[in-house]
């Protein structure tokens, strides 16, 4: 009984979806009365785009030679911990 009643909700729910729009029933879309013109929009200046030099980011190879030498085997889980406060913060 179940199985009929799913089967023909799918049916109908198929049959309805099938119908075609047609351009005289479409209703007018709002906001498209409010967009700005093709043509403001092609005219409207462009930002130019950010330069960023590749020597202002940081990379891990930076504070590879500082972590070699401030991190040891009898200090690194102090190290590690504050690293993971420091993470947790964020």
């Amino acid at each position: 009984m179940k199985k009929l009643a799913l089967t023909s909700i799918c049916i109908l729910a198929l049959a309805a979806c099938d119908k075609p729009a047609t351009p005289d029933t479409k209703p007018d879309d709002p906001s498209a009365k409010n967009a700005p013109s093709a043509t403001a929009a092609t005219t409207a200046a462009t930002p130019a785009p950010v330069k960023v030099n590749d020597t202002d980011l940081a990379t891990p190879a930076d504070f590879e030679a500082a972590a070699e030498t401030a991190i040891t085997a009898k200090n690194y889980k102090a190290e590690l911990a504050t690293l993971e406060t420091d993470v947790a913060k964020e």
